[in-house]
């Protein structure tokens, strides 16, 4: 659970500058298998290849929403990017929800206050970091 909730504010410290996702694609449109996806797409989401084919649908739009701004990353960008998609690949399903539920939440707030929410974060000490996680672990497992 500690690295759902790292991921997730680590995913929205990296995306504070970056636009909404686009909503560019109808959600009637099936997504591609993994063979058909274009050189660019299979590059930006190699580190999801082996789970494509058991993603959902909607799942796989949203990724490849994220694939379409893979180019206009800097080198150290993409090799973040990648480095997070490993380890979100890593994430057991509840982890993952989790994840994904702590990144709305973070999402949703005025761009002000994630960075400020994040600076905090960055400040605190090991041990605080990892009370918070444990506190938050607690949280879901009470929710089930």
């Amino acid at each position: 659970m500690r690295r759902a909730l790292l991921l997730a504010v680590s995913f929205a410290a990296g995306l504070l500058a970056a636009p909404a996702f686009s909503q560019s694609r109808p959600p009637a449109e099936s997504p591609p298998t993994w063979s058909a996806l274009n050189g660019q797409q299979r590059e930006a989401l190699a580190p999801l290849a082996g789970q494509w084919s058991t993603m959902t649908a909607d799942r796989k739009r949203k990724w490849l929403d994220i694939a379409e701004k893979y180019p206009r990353l800097s080198p150290d960008g993409k090799a973040r990017l990648h480095s997070r998609m490993v380890e979100f690949s890593k994430l057991t399903p509840q982890q993952r929800q989790t994840a994904r539920e702590n990144f709305q939440r973070a999402y949703e707030l005025p761009l002000e206050t994630r960075e400020s929410a994040v600076q905090q974060y960055k400040a605190l000490p090991p041990e605080k970091k990892k009370e918070l996680t444990d506190k938050s672990t607690r949280k879901t497992t009470e929710k089930k």
